[in-house]
């Protein structure tokens, strides 16, 4: 019998993910308690241990404070930090990745790249390339590209230490508004088998992104690959009541 396929993210980190998404969509009051420990682990199967890291990254993150007398509540401050600082890149959530800048500079911009800013194919847009790895092993490629005067503000030491978004506000007050991910199943290239240590053609998680500013600007694009056997992406949705059945008159068949 085959073996279940296990993550390889820890539990932890997977709860944080959870936790993070209902923060942020505002499913909690402000300063209200995300709900008790015991509730958690009930509600996720781990142990109270495994709940309090998941706690603690939150915490670290600045979207759970605790304060004496009143316990670990939603911190005051979630919404004003959304505007100004990175809580992370939202692929990579809570997962505490370290990147490596492997590319950076001026390149003759691809067709569809082109296509997305508007401008002619082969024309220069900034390039770099970021990866992320897990405990010491890859686990993403992040592959972007920015209108060529804003990229050239940047240098690599920037790219090492802060996310992008974070960048454009600080060096250009520049807010990213909007961006549309599409998810796909792929294969490793060479430069992607390369760069995540799988073989030629291994499955990979392939999230092409294109990111706007509030007027509709484009800003930036970027292609995501993650290694399949080491990444999960973790979403949760809440779904509107059912609109109202229309009931056929008595007497008559339903259409």
């Amino acid at each position: 019998m085959r073996e279940p396929i296990r993550s390889a993210v820890p539990l932890h980190y997977r709860i944080a993910q959870v936790l993070k998404a209902r923060l942020e969509s505002g499913a909690w009051a402000a300063d209200a308690a995300p709900a008790t420990e015991h509730r958690l682990c009930e509600e996720f199967g781990a142990s109270r241990t495994t709940v309090r890291q998941a706690l603690s990254h939150l915490k670290e993150a600045g979207l759970l404070e605790s304060r004496a007398g009143v316990g670990t509540r939603r911190a005051r401050s979630v919404l004003a930090k959304k505007v100004v600082r990175a809580s992370g890149d939202p692929l990579h959530a809570t997962v505490p990745t370290k990147p490596r800048v492997t590319a950076a500079g001026t390149v003759a911009s691809p067709a569809p790249v082109a296509e997305f800013f508007g401008i002619r194919a082969g024309a220069p847009i900034w390039h770099f390339v970021r990866v992320y790895s897990l405990q010491g092993e890859p686990l993403s490629i992040v592959d972007s590209y920015l209108p060529a005067p804003l990229g050239a503000a940047f240098t690599r030491a920037d790219l090492q230490r802060q996310p992008m978004h974070q960048l454009l506000w600080e060096r250009h007050q520049l807010r990213l508004h909007r961006s549309v991910h599409t998810v796909r199943v792929g294969r490793a290239d060479v430069d992607v088998a390369a760069q995540l240590q799988v073989a030629l053609a291994d499955p990979v998680l392939h999230v092409q992104s294109c990111v706007y500013l509030a007027d509709g600007a484009p800003i930036r694009w970027t292609e995501n690959w993650f290694r399949e056997d080491r990444y999960e992406y973790v979403a949760e949705m809440e779904w509107p009541d059912p609109p109202t059945l229309m009931l056929a008159p008595r007497g008559r068949p339903n259409d």
